[in-house]
């Protein structure tokens, strides 16, 4: 990225008397096009061939996929969505979809890890792939938004290769506030970030020594300042008022130096890691440190590739969409049949899957269900071209 500082530094200066100033600002404009991010592309770039129904559920809502190397797939059927009995569930290549792994599933097995470790999974809420290989899932303690805790909330690291859970880290209590309900989670070598949805925050994570520090408490990128936009208008409870979900969308970069974070209703904004091991950095530096990086829609979740490239599905159009670290966006596919989708994945063989889970028909947010069955994950093959600038 170019150095925008001068740019920066004109637009809060008052109003210019200089034609020096005055060239400042359009060196700005002319030789830093990519300062700020593109719009995205009203036309889709693939038509309805390239999306494919993979896989349907007659009676589980999943809302995360994540492809395994082995051609395995990990899909998540979170309590919060109205599920019953296990929330994790892996999808083998000769078509069959069980539970697993069995220490958050079946209790009655020796698993060998601590006692902490073992049981089902109160409320799953994020589940992630590192560089290494291991997988992160968050156990927000919370199955139902609108009621009390019934756990204290956990990450739980699973060994794919051993189908075995290899620990687990409790969230320190003193990182929480009244109100707290931790959804998603993304890792870098030995570090988790967490956001807070229920009170907008960053929560980040030693996991060697469960150390939890809290961060950006309410700040402004971090709650619902703007509504969740459907098809049909703004998400409703039943009573009327607004549904409000503060950060619960968030991913890290290949090289751990960035984070993007986003409410469901808000707009994409970008940290720099730095800031959260700075001593030095002062409270209105740390406030200014979030930057808006693009003007998304309401969002169903997302997920980053090895390059950094993010890929977000667009809940209020029906939308699978990307965005390079250049910050060039692309409209990948517009389709009906993706109602809600929610967060995809990569199985870095050029497709991505996602499943169409109809959130707002799932009585999540009160009021009766109204789903039409079968849930179908779908996969969508991408494009092969480099995004046009």
């Amino acid at each position: 990225m170019p150095d925008t500082a001068p740019c920066r530094r004109f637009f809060k200066r008052p109003a210019p008397r200089r034609l020096g100033v005055l060239a400042t600002a359009l060196a700005c404009l002319v030789l830093s096009p990519q300062a700020w991010a593109l719009h995205m592309p009203k036309d889709s770039e693939l038509g309805p061939q390239a999306l494919t129904p993979f896989l349907q559920s007659p009676d589980h809502i999943w809302d995360t996929v994540l492809p395994l190397p082995d051609g395995r797939m990990v899909l998540e059927a979170p309590a919060w969505l109205g599920n019953h009995g296990p929330q994790l569930y892996i999808h083998t290549p000769d078509g069959a979809t069980v539970p697993w792994p069995a220490a958050l599933s079946d209790t009655t097995q020796d698993t060998g890890v601590q006692p902490d470790s073992t049981g089902p999974l109160i409320a799953a809420a994020g589940l992630t792939r590192t560089a290494q290989g291991s997988l992160w899932v968050l156990d927000s303690g919370v199955p139902q938004r609108e009621q009390p805790a019934k756990a204290a909330p956990r990450l739980i690291e699973i060994d794919p290769a051993r189908n075995a859970v290899v620990r687990s880290v409790r969230i320190q209590a003193d990182a929480l506030q009244p109100g707290s309900i931790l959804s998603g989670v993304a890792v870098h070598d030995n570090t988790a970030y967490v956001p807070d949805s229920g009170v907008g925050a960053i929560l980040v994570v030693d996991l060697e020594t469960g150390v939890t520090r809290r961060f950006l408490d309410r700040h402004p990128a971090l709650v619902a300042t703007r509504p969740i936009m459907t098809p049909q208008g703004p998400l409703h409870h039943p009573d009327g008022g607004l549904v409000a979900v503060d950060s619960s969308m968030i991913a890290v970069s290949p090289d751990g130096s960035w984070i993007v974070v986003q409410a469901p209703g808000g707009y994409l904004s970008r940290i720099d890691t730095a800031i959260f091991n700075d001593p030095h950095i002062t409270p209105a530096a740390f406030e200014e440190s979030v930057t808006q990086w693009f003007k998304t829609p309401s969002l169903g979740g997302l997920v980053i590739d090895a390059d950094g490239t993010l890929y977000w599905s667009d809940l209020t159009t029906g939308s699978i969409q990307s965005y390079t670290t250049g910050r060039i966006p692309r409209r990948l596919i517009t389709d009906e049949r993706l109602r809600w989708p929610t967060t995809p994945g990569l199985d870095g063989k050029g497709h991505l899957y996602v499943t169409a889970s109809q959130v707002d028909h799932s009585g999540a947010f009160g009021g009766a269900p109204s789903m039409n069955w079968p849930v179908t994950l779908y996969q969508l093959t991408l494009p092969t071209t480099a995004p046009a600038r």
